[in-house]
């Protein structure tokens, strides 16, 4: 049951999810959280319930953190692991609480060969008050949303509650939740299949960005690669930049104009990669792209602070029909 929140109450004001799937199920978790007390009490803490197996909590400053302090306990329940977010300064009345948690966690996702389900509540923490779980009341302009990284090459299949975007990230399928998709007791549960086509989309995508790189890097050093940038611009183009790319033909489902695509998009990488090599930059060779699109793994919590804003420039946006 969800509690709205009123005056005298403690209440939650930002509970924001931010998820990775990595290829073998593992999730990477961080919450944003605000919450503000006021009662009459002071508030010693939060608790949450997250529902895995194992929860391996990651303690550094872009992770868990609060300029308050927090100790973070561990309790085994029936339907997962309690974590139990001691502050090391209790917040006093009219006070607020900012502060990031997060976590490695085992089986939230199932993962069956090389299809994914994902089934994440979206619960509310209750107030630790006087060595007592209380309920924490729900704000009224509550900021609940978030995002979830998929594996590379993973298409969602099916996804509740409906989000309003689902992104094309950094080489990955990223389904978006907005405050007003998402709210407080939900059952994020998505279902996630291998693509090889999305695959293929992706590992150009990934090669583009390295040799981008590198050609921002020979220009900087005096060098003319603009043989490969042409050819670059080309690839991009083919791959995800324009509404007859392989990643518009993969939404609408046509498969094999996205085949065509992405087979030219790879031409064009080819050609890119090999004007570079000629232009006598050796110090960044293809071996490091594709090394990168080799690797199935998902961004991490390295990617977080790109998962925090929705009007990214450089996204491939898909508004769900």
């Amino acid at each position: 049951m969800v509690f709205p929140a009123s005056a005298g109450d403690v209440s939650l004001n930002r509970w924001i999810l931010n998820v990775t799937v990595n290829e073998d199920g593992l999730v990477d978790e961080l919450i944003q959280v605000e919450v503000a007390n006021g009662g009459s009490l002071p508030l010693d803490g939060i608790s949450f319930i997250v529902p895995a197996s194992n929860v391996e909590v990651v303690y550094d400053f872009d992770h868990t953190f609060s300029s308050k302090g927090q100790i973070i306990e561990q309790q085994a329940v029936n339907n997962g692991i309690k974590l139990i977010v001691k502050f090391n300064t209790s917040v006093k009345t009219g006070e607020t609480w900012n502060g990031r948690i997060a976590f490695k966690a085992k089986d939230i996702a199932r993962k069956t060969d090389r299809d994914y389900t994902i089934e994440l509540p979206v619960d509310m923490p209750q107030a630790i008050i006087s060595g007592k779980n209380t309920d924490i009341g729900i704000s009224q302009d509550a900021e609940v949303r978030g995002q979830m990284f998929l594996p590379k090459g993973i298409e969602v299949t099916s996804v509740t509650p409906k989000p309003f975007r689902i992104l094309f990230q950094n080489s990955h399928m990223v389904p978006t939740w907005t405050s007003q998709d998402l709210h407080a007791k939900d059952v994020i549960i998505l279902n996630g299949s291998f693509s090889d086509v999305l695959n293929k989309i992706a590992g150009i995508d990934a090669r583009s960005k390295v040799l981008s790189k590198s050609l921002i890097e020979a220009k900087a050093n005096g060098i003319d690669v603009t043989d490969a940038e042409e050819h670059l611009k080309i690839a991009e183009d083919f791959n995800t930049n324009n509404a007859n790319s392989a990643l518009s033909s993969f939404w609408k489902k046509d498969e094999a104009s996205a085949l065509e695509s992405v087979g030219n998009a790879e031409n064009e990488i080819n050609l890119a990669e090999k004007s570079f090599r000629a232009s006598g930059k050796t110090g960044v060779t293809t071996g490091k792209a594709e090394q990168e699109t080799g690797n199935n793994t998902t961004p991490g919590f390295g990617s977080i602070a790109l998962i925090l804003v929705i009007g990214i420039s450089f996204m491939i946006l898909r508004k769900n029909s």
